[in-house]
């Protein structure tokens, strides 16, 4: 089994970093997974522009998706499960996870549309895992959450287990025991908080 850890906890001591190894050490020895970790924040990624977009069209058209440029898309392609780590920032996430996403959104690599106009599964990814930390509190139905959502669908993964641990910077709050309490239903619920 073949595991992709994508990492965009870019802070040095993440408490978003601490919830995925949890999640790892405690789920994928398990499933003998093979884990690759990706940190998104020391890749070379550079928003698609003009140049980019008119070269990765000519590439799906004429089907060169062999190259460089598709090595992210390739990669997600072939994971079987898949974890993103990313702290909840200005209601979002890092740019730099977003500049990889538009990496992977690759029509013929991780997805293609059929004649319906429905999305036809590329990716072996069964189970998406989706982890983050919130100094306030994560809104119900989120765009976040839409959003994973949306992507998911796009890819055809049909399960998404979305944890997160919010409030964090709170006055009043204990931070460390909202990471240990989601620490500790991590390790009971292994479905976390589904969406």
């Amino acid at each position: 089994m073949n595991a992709l850890f994508v990492n965009a906890c870019i802070r040095e001591n993440s408490r978003t970093k601490i919830l995925c190894d949890t999640y790892i050490q405690k789920y994928w020895p398990k499933q003998n997974m093979d884990v690759n970790e990706l940190k998104v924040y020391q890749e070379p990624l550079f928003p698609l522009d003009r140049k980019r977009l008119l070269q990765r069209d000519n590439d799906i058209a004429y089907g060169n998706l062999l190259g460089e440029a598709y090595r992210y898309a390739r990669e997600f392609a072939k994971a079987d499960e898949i974890l993103i780590g990313a702290p909840y920032w200005d209601c979002f996430f890092p740019a730099f996870l977003k500049l990889y996403l538009e990496q992977i959104c690759v029509n013929g690599i991780t997805f293609q549309y059929g004649e319906n106009g429905c999305p036809i599964k590329l990716c072996a990814c069964k189970k998406l895992i989706y982890i983050t930390t919130v100094g306030g509190f994560l809104p119900i139905d989120s765009s976040l959450e839409l959003y994973i959502k949306e992507l998911c669908r796009l890819f055809c993964i049909p399960k998404i287990l979305f944890i997160k641990a919010d409030g964090l910077d709170i006055q009043g709050n204990d931070s460390d025991k909202i990471i240990q309490e989601t620490i500790e239903s991590i390790s009971i619920h292994p479905n976390g908080f589904c969406i």
